[in-house]
């Protein structure tokens, strides 16, 4: 056995390792998540394979094509329903990782940045414990993957991976709404690079998006989500967004929470650092972007904004954009650093930087089982 097939069997039984660490009673079906206590398997329960397989949630209004396949799945092996559940979301969990350390790209193109990677989807402050192990929250992961896709050099793909590309794409945006904001990204990828293929690409990227404006149109109309206060905003949303999308996913909650405790903040005092971090993230991003002229750099920073806009006015209530809403943009934010180190040539500005990913993967492992800001969500049900 090569060297290369030792450290990728210890990497991966390592990966396994923690998965199973963080929190082993959902692989004994005592975990706080109960899919069969959700209202997507009574539905399975009550009717047909069809019907299940494609059951639209009224007050979401959107596909969610995972968690409909574990309930459909799961009401014909009831006993085993919720280790369906937990599998699936591991599986999904394990693809991702895969796709990551096998494919070839221009972002994590080497050993190091793939690993980084890894570790940034697997336990980056981001990663919340509520998106943990659930095909509920699958549709964070399907948003990640989603990014990912964005990123994929395909001009040496040959004819079979077209075919498991553009399928991931749309099982993907079947499967996660997130996924489906990247759709305008993939455009904007094919106006970069001017090919048919990154065409081919959006229109697959597109036909998910259509499907689910469709139904958000639909039941929006049925259930009056727009007096029911469903899309709103409030000015507390961008206190909420610079802390959890901007600070959190490197310095965590354990930090930022500390130094509140000393400082005792009032509202003002987070209003003025909100407006401060969200101003020199700005003028960052446009300084690099102008600086370095790279086409990752663009596509990076347009899916952030889609998928900033989308959480501030789709997140339910008008003051909060943290746990699940979070995720994908607050790890966008990682992985556009973790560009900006594989682009700068200032010694101090690359130190920077590096910095920062340490930081969040530092406090990211602290916070994986035991600092974690929602541990009864890794705790066993009683």
């Amino acid at each position: 056995m090569t060297k290369s097939r030792i450290f990728l069997t210890i990497f991966f039984i390592f990966i396994i390792f923690l998965i199973f660490y963080r929190s082993p009673c959902y692989f004994l079906q005592e975990g706080f998540w109960q899919i069969n206590e959700t209202h997507f398997f009574k539905y399975s329960l009550e009717n047909n394979f069809l019907d299940s397989m494609l059951y639209v949630y009224p007050f979401g209004g959107y596909t969610e094509l995972t968690i409909n396949i574990a309930t459909t799945i799961g009401s014909y092996f009831q006993e085993f329903s919720i280790l369906i559940d937990v599998f699936l979301a591991l599986i999904i969990k394990l693809i991702i990782i895969f796709y990551i350390y096998f494919s070839k790209n221009n972002i994590f193109f080497d050993i190091k940045y793939k690993i980084t990677i890894i570790c940034l989807i697997l336990f980056s402050p981001p990663m919340t414990p509520e998106i943990w192990l659930t095909t509920l929250h699958a549709k964070a992961y399907f948003g990640i993957f989603s990014f990912l896709l964005l990123l994929q050099e395909v001009s040496r793909f040959k004819k079979h991976h077209f075919f498991f590309y553009r399928f991931a794409i749309l099982f993907s945006g079947l499967s996660s709404i997130y996924a489906c904001v990247f759709s305008p990204i993939f455009f904007l990828k094919y106006l970069i690079e001017k090919n048919k293929d990154n065409f081919i690409n959006f229109v697959y990227s597109l036909i998910p998006l259509l499907i689910n404006l469709f139904l958000i149109f639909k039941y929006s109309l049925e259930n009056n989500f727009i007096s029911q206060n469903r899309f709103s905003f409030d000015i507390v949303k961008l206190e909420s967004f610079s802390y959890n999308i901007l600070i959190r996913p490197f310095l965590g909650s354990t930090i930022p929470k500390f130094f509140n405790q000393i400082f005792s903040l009032e509202n003002f005092g987070f209003f003025i650092i909100s407006v401060l971090v969200i101003s020199i993230f700005i003028i960052l991003s446009i300084y690099k972007s102008f600086k370095n002229k790279d086409k990752y750099i663009y596509i990076i920073l347009a899916a952030f904004l889609m998928q900033s806009i989308f959480v501030i006015f789709g997140a339910l209530g008008d003051n909060f954009v943290g746990g699940r809403y979070a995720v994908i943009p607050g790890l966008i934010i990682l992985i556009f650093f973790l560009r900006l180190i594989q682009l700068e040539k200032s010694i101090f500005l690359k130190t920077l930087f590096i910095i920062l990913i340490l930081s969040s993967l530092s406090i990211g492992l602290l916070e994986f089982k035991y600092l974690t800001p929602l541990p009864t969500i890794l705790e066993c049900k009683l």
